[in-house]
């Protein structure tokens, strides 16, 4: 059986700073940031503290969307795994270095942006928010 998959969705998880992030990204990528479901409107028991941190959010931006959340304190986010990154195609040299920068600000340079030997400019980096990125043009 064949099955048709309409779009993949990256889905972050941080440890309480995701409303923090979502907006960081949103600065830089440009779009809407929407917070869809906060922990105090959810059946899920979580400290008071945490009440207000998101349960489900999502960046919008051109026609490409991240959904996100804050995980439950019980079950701290891994960080850094390098198993995933999110890859970023742009469209000329100044829009990948300005988007590489702002990402990589306070982060890990793990690739500078800069042309590669397959001839595209490409950069890889992990932000301060421990997701690693790939922007490519």
């Amino acid at each position: 059986m064949k099955t048709k998959i309409n779009k993949l969705i990256p889905y972050l998880n941080f440890e309480g700073n995701c409303e923090e992030a979502l907006n960081y990204y949103k600065d830089i990528l440009g779009g809407t940031v929407e917070i869809l479901v906060r922990y105090d409107h959810s059946p899920i028991i979580v400290p008071d503290n945490f009440k207000d941190k998101v349960l489900h959010g999502r960046l919008s931006f051109g026609n490409l969307e991240i959904f996100a959340s804050d995980i439950s304190p019980e079950s701290p986010a891994k960080k850094n795994s390098g198993d995933v990154a999110l890859s970023l195609e742009v469209s000329n040299v100044e829009n990948g270095i300005k988007i590489f920068n702002h990402l990589a600000e306070a982060g890990t340079i793990l690739v500078p942006f800069e042309k590669q030997f397959w001839g595209a400019w490409h950069g890889n980096a992990i932000d301060k928010y421990g997701i690693r990125w790939m922007v490519n043009c």
